[in-house]
C-alpha cells in the first residue's frame, strides 16, 4: 500500500539545546513501554520516556513549548495523543524509537485537504482537487516520495490538453486552473523536502519544471506571464535541491535561471528571494562583499513582505560577518529582529515566497547570526530561548542548527557538548542526504585534535 496510517508525524522541535541526553537502549525494552506500545497508547509511551528522563509534566511542557495541562491530556490518551504532528515533536525531543509511537520512516505526512487530494488522486483517479467521498478531512495519511511526485504530476496533467503520448495538443486550450494546481504542488513538494531530502525529489522537480516551461511556451496572454512566474519558483527550488546535496554548479545554474524568469515576470518578492539565494551560494566561496551587495539588492525590491525583508536583513548581517565587519552585522541584525516582530504566519494552500517563515524561525536564524558575528555564548542562549517555544524545524534545518550549536559550544570551550551535538547533526545529515549539514559540521575542523571532537572530525574527512 502506498497510503499508510499512522504516519511519520510532522514538525520537529530542535531536540538537544536543553541537554536531553539519549536514554539507554534497555529503557525501550521495559515492560511499561512495551505494554503501552502493544496497546496502541502513545501517550503512555511518552509518559514513560518523560519519567526516564527525570522530568515532570511541567518541565517537559517547558522544554517542548506546551502547557502542563496539554502534557497531561496527551499522556492520558486524549485527542492530542493521536495528533501525529504532536507525536513527532515528542518522539524527537525524548528520543523515542519511532515504531513505539506507530510512526514510520521515509514518508511524507499529509493532513486535511492535502490528504483528501491524495486519496482522490490515488484511489479514484480524480483530479485531486475536489471533495473526497468517504474521506474524513481530519484523517492524516502518509505517502512515499515516489507516490507523492507521481500524484502531483497527475494533478497538473489533469488541467492540461495532453494527448495519449503525454504531449500538449496545440489546438486545445490550457485550463487557467493549471496555475493554481502548480502552486499547490509547489507547496506540497516544498514540505516534502522537509522529510525526504533532496535525493527523493530532484528528478521529479526537474521533470515538473520542464512541464511548466513547456506549458508556458504553449500559453498566451496573462496566463503565459503567470506560468513564467511559476517556472521561476520551480527553478529556484531545483537550485536549492542541488545545493542541498553539494552540487554548487547545478545550484548556480538553476538559481540564475530562476532570477532571469522572475525578472521577466516582474515578481519583486521572488526577485528579492533569489538575490538571497545567490548570496548563499556566494557564501560557499567566502565572498562576503558579494553577499552584502546581494542582500542589499534584495532589500531594494518593492513591496516586500515583513518575512522577506527580515530574511534579507539577516542575510546582510551574516554577510558582514563573512566580510569581517561584525559590528556592522550586529547593527543590521538588530534591525532584522525588529522587522521579525511584524511577521504573521498564515497557512496558504498555494505556494508563495516566505509562507513558511515565522517569527520563531527568524529567531533561530538570529541565533545562527550571533554565532557568525563572534558571539557564541549569546548564540547558545538564543538557541536555548528558542527551544522553549512551540516552534518547529524540519529535519535538514535541525541538522544545520545542531551543527552550528555544536560549534558554538566548541568556541566556548565545551568540547564534550560540542561532540554530542555534532554526532546528532551527523546522523540527521546522513538520514536526509543533506550535504549542507556535513559542510556545517566541517567547520569544527579547528578542534580536530581535541580528544572529545577527534573521532567526529575523522568521520567528516573528505
Amino acid at each position: 500500500m502506498v497510503l499508510e496510517l499512522p504516519i511519520n508525524g510532522a514538525y520537529a522541535s530542535l531536540p538537544s539545546a536543553t541537554g536531553l541526553r539519549p536514554l539507554p537502549p534497555g529503557v525501550w525494552e521495559s515492560w511499561e513501554i512495551r505494554e503501552a506500545a502493544t496497546r496502541g497508547h502513545p501517550g503512555a509511551v511518552i509518559a514513560a520516556a518523560r519519567k526516564a528522563h527525570g522530568l515532570n509534566q511541567a518541565e517537559l511542557g517547558s522544554v517542548a513549548g506546551f502547557s502542563q495541562s496539554a502534557i497531561s491530556r496527551l499522556e492520558a490518551g486524549g485527542n492530542l495523543a493521536y495528533d501525529l504532528r504532536m507525536l513527532r515533536i515528542f518522539q524527537r525531543l525524548l528520543g523515542i524509537p519511532p515504531h513505539l509511537l506507530g510512526l514510520a520512516h521515509d514518508t511524507v505526512p499529509l493532513a486535511g485537504p492535502d490528504a483528501g487530494r491524495m486519496v482522490t488522486q490515488l484511489t479514484a483517479g480524480g483530479n485531486g482537487f475536489g471533495k473526497v467521498p468517504g474521506h474524513d478531512p481530519l484523517t492524516d495519511i502518509a505517502v512515499d516520495g515516489h507516490t507523492l511526485a507521481a500524484a502531483c504530476t497527475s494533478m497538473v496533467l489533469a488541467a492540461l490538453p495532453v494527448d495519449s503520448f503525454g504531449g500538449l495538443e496545440d489546438r486545445r486550450p490550457i485550463d487557467p486552473d493549471v496555475v493554481r494546481r502548480l502552486l499547490v504542488v509547489r507547496r506540497l513538494l516544498n514540505e516534502a523536502d522537509n522529510w525526504l531530502g533532496s535525493g527523493n525529489l530532484s528528478r521529479a522537480l526537474a521533470e515538473l519544471y520542464k512541464l511548466v516551461d513547456q506549458t508556458r511556451k504553449a500559453a498566451s496572454g496573462p496566463l503565459r506571464v503567470q506560468l513564467l512566474d511559476v517556472a521561476a519558483l520551480y527553478a529556484e527550488f531545483c537550485g536549492w535541491l542541488h545545493q542541498e546535496i553539494g552540487d554548487l554548479r547545478g545550484a548556480a545554474m538553476w538559481t540564475e535561471r530562476a532570477f532571469q524568469q522572475a525578472q521577466a515576470a516582474q515578481d519583486h518578492e521572488l526577485i528579492a528571494y533569489v538575490y538571497l539565494r545567490m548570496g548563499q551560494l556566494a557564501e560557499a566561496e567566502g565572498d562576503g562583499d558579494r553577499m552584502v551587495g546581494l542582500a542589499r539588492a534584495a532589500q531594494r525590491e518593492r513591496e516586500l513582505s515583513p518575512a522577506v525583508r527580515a530574511m534579507a536583513l539577516q542575510e546582510e548581517a551574516r554577510a558582514h560577518a563573512v566580510a569581517g565587519n561584525p559590528d556592522s552585522g550586529l547593527l543590521v541584525l538588530d534591525e532584522a529582529t525588529l522587522v521579525a516582530t511584524e511577521v504573521r504566519a498564515q497557512w496558504t494552500d498555494e505556494y508563495r515566497v516566505g509562507y513558511y517563515i515565522t517569527e520563531h524561525s527568524l529567531g533561530v536564524q538570529r541565533s545562527a547570526c550571533l554565532l557568525e558575528l563572534g558571539r557564541p555564548r549569546d548564540a547558545i542562549e538564543s538557541y536555548r530561548d528558542g527551544q522553549a517555544s512551540q516552534a518547529t524545524l524540519c529535519k535538514w534545518e535541525q541538522g544545520i542548527h545542531l551543527a552550528k550549536l555544536a560549534r558554538a559550544y566548541a568556541v566556548s570551550g565545551e568540547p564534550d557538548r560540542a561532540a554530542a551535538l555534532g554526532y546528532e547533526a551527523l546522523a540527521i545529515g546522513r538520514q536526509t542526504g543533506a550535504v549542507v549539514v556535513a559542510n556545517e559540521l566541517r567547520r569544527l575542523h579547528p578542534w580536530r585534535n581535541v580528544p572529545a571532537i577527534a573521532s567526529l572530525a575523522a568521520e567528516l574527512v573528505g
